[in-house]
């Protein structure tokens, strides 16, 4: 197990979109989507910081991210520009966070009444709640993306507004609970 840690993501790039089109929208850019209502699938390589993350929020609401200059992405970004039929973007400014290690549980059951431990992570779901009284999306994670069992990792998107009080409340958690913060916005 590793040490418990709660930090900023940044150097991230995101794109959201929905509509009655935008799966098939997306699938015309090669653009691999889960399958399942309110849930993510990830390409790249395992445990890496690169790489697509894409999240299906209800049946045709997408959340999309990678790092700032994937090509995929930003092609994918400069084609909505034309605002295709049946596609509409959607604003995605998210504050991105990650908290990980030993305690991880503890820390959620703190800030969060989702019971994060009894997800099951094969069915890569994605969790939309409040924490700490702030609306948050949550992808839950093994470690290397690869295993399903063992330590997990969180990482959680927010409005940006909400992110110095997030960060500032949680990180406090995280402190207490023996863990560390880094590059949390201020």
């Amino acid at each position: 197990m590793s040490a418990l840690l709660f930090e900023a993501q940044t150097g991230r790039a995101r794109l959201g979109m929905k509509g009655p089109r935008a799966a098939e929208w997306l699938t015309e850019r090669g653009i691999a989507l889960p399958g399942a209502q309110n849930s993510w699938t990830f390409s790249g390589a395992a445990g890496s910081s690169g790489g697509l993350l894409v999240a299906r929020l209800g049946s045709s609401e997408f959340f999309l991210e990678d790092a700032a200059q994937a090509p995929l992405l930003q092609g994918a970004r400069r084609a909505l520009e034309e605002i295709p039929s049946g596609v509409y973007p959607v604003l995605r400014e998210d504050a991105a966070f990650r908290l990980s290690g030993d305690g991880v549980h503890d820390v959620l059951a703190q800030v969060c009444n989702v019971h994060f431990a009894a997800l099951a992570l094969e069915s890569y779901p994605v969790i939309m709640t409040l924490m700490l009284g702030v609306a948050v999306l949550v992808v839950p994670q093994a470690s290397d993306h690869s295993r399903r069992d063992g330590e997990r990792s969180y990482r959680f998107w927010c409005d940006p507004t909400f992110a110095p009080f997030l960060g500032a409340a949680v990180g406090g958690v995280v402190v207490d609970c023996g863990g560390t913060v880094r590059g949390l916005p201020k």
